[in-house]
């Protein structure tokens, strides 16, 4: 952040304040869920929530044991390579799929 005497310019005052503020990184989360149902397709979006990120991981919570099971034994791998394609901005290292109930819409 250059702090220096003088003006300057609107772009890098704002690219500072984002780094800063910590919203650059919620910017960058935000690609990852208008990708998600790109990548998992409808079906298995309407299931899925993702619950949040921590430590470079992705939590998805899920709605059915059944689907659950899906994500964790088949299909993980898959979307995490899709995702590290898609939003190389952000650094996913593994993706936790978890049971819970979504709200209906």
């Amino acid at each position: 952040m250059s702090r220096g005497h003088g003006p300057q310019r609107l772009g890098e005052v704002l690219r500072d304040f984002l780094e800063t503020s910590g919203l650059a990184t919620q910017l960058k989360h935000l690609e990852v869920y208008g990708a998600w149902e790109d990548i998992v397709g409808p079906a298995i979006a309407a299931r899925t929530r993702i619950a949040g990120f921590r430590r470079h991981k992705l939590y998805v919570d899920v709605a059915s044991a059944a689907q659950l099971h899906e994500l964790r034994a088949f299909s993980k791998d898959k979307i995490l390579a899709d995702l590290k394609e898609r939003v190389p901005a952000v650094l996913i290292q593994d993706i936790v799929f978890r049971p819970a109930p979504l709200p209906r819409s």
